[in-house]
């Protein structure tokens, strides 16, 4: 790895974390009100959400968990497979119901995605099968009855 990977891994770790301490203190204490959705699909997702009274505290205490274990290194992986479903809320929301094509939720998808690149080998282990403990023959509970 270049010196140059190095430090720009380095940058956009800091920087996408800094982004979810902010998104996610603001949803907690909302000293800073986002744009309004331009259209009205996205005015009821933003209005179911903040009507249910406990979606935007939650995701706020998790990007802010997420934001700081990014910025200080510490379980990114962690804190990356919980903001993967976020990430493509926000993409989602902006590609399809804003009807924008390019913006910021395209930076944010790139950047989690160098992320969740540069943490692949941490990612393995949660994906490779157990070789010591092979699974085991008979009636398990997923198994059919018959």
């Amino acid at each position: 790895m270049t010196r140059f990977h190095r430090y720009t891994s380095h940058v956009l770790r800091t920087v996408f974390g800094a982004f979810f301490v902010f998104s996610g203190l603001n949803h907690i204490f909302a000293f800073w009100q986002p744009p309004a959705p331009h259209t009205a699909a996205g005015r009821a997702l933003i209005a179911g959400l903040d009507g249910s009274g406990f979606i935007m505290p939650l995701l706020g205490v998790l990007f802010t968990y997420a934001g700081v274990a990014l910025i200080a290194h510490r379980m990114a992986a962690l804190a990356l497979l919980l903001l993967a479903a976020p990430v493509v809320v926000i993409f989602g929301y902006h590609f399809v119901t804003e009807g924008e094509a390019f913006g910021p939720h395209v930076l944010v998808l790139g950047i989690y995605l160098w992320l969740a690149w540069e943490e692949r080998a941490t990612w393995a282990t949660l994906f490779a099968a157990d070789a010591n403990n092979p699974p085991k023959r008979g009636r398990t509970p997923f198994s059919p009855a018959i």
